[in-house]
């Protein structure tokens, strides 16, 4: 719904923001820095579901042994989970921060999730992100994220 897709634009946009302190555990950075920072526009609640939704856009699933998301009611954390997994695909697409796709398009199978992408540009890194990433996208959706460049299979025919 349009909150959901609030807190995902505003958890995409902060996602990196732990780099600041240090790259390495940057996503727990991250945490900490939005889960204590006022953000024009949030509640208290928003701002701690961004918080962990940015937390997870790595390689960590969330865990009940995680203090901040243990402590949301459990609406909360399936919100977290489909969210970070959303964003995890999101970062995957975009693992060298070049903006190489543009506009995906995305068909939903019964057991994938086909990511049609229309670019001239070598997906290979883009591939490998989205193995690591892809996870919890298919842990949370039961679906498996497929990327397809349409304009590669363009050019083959």
């Amino acid at each position: 719904d349009r909150r959901e897709r609030r807190l995902l634009r505003v958890a995409a946009i902060l996602h990196d923001v732990g780099n600041y302190v240090a790259a390495r555990a940057h996503h727990k950075h991250t945490l900490y820095l939005v889960a204590n920072s006022d953000i024009f526009g949030l509640h208290a609640r928003d701002r701690d579901l961004v918080a962990c939704i940015a937390r997870y856009h790595r390689r960590g699933h969330p865990k009940p042994t995680h203090i901040e998301y243990n402590q949301l009611p459990r609406q909360d954390r399936a919100t977290v989970a489909k969210l970070a997994a959303i964003l995890r695909v999101a970062d995957a697409l975009d693992c060298g921060h070049v903006r190489k796709v543009r506009q995906p398009r995305i068909e939903m199978r019964k057991s994938e999730a086909v990511l049609h992408l229309n670019t001239r540009d070598d997906l290979t890194l883009e591939r490998l992100a989205m193995r690591v990433k892809g996870g919890l996208f298919e842990e949370v959706f039961g679906r498996k994220v497929i990327i397809q460049n349409d304009a590669a299979t363009q050019r083959q025919a």
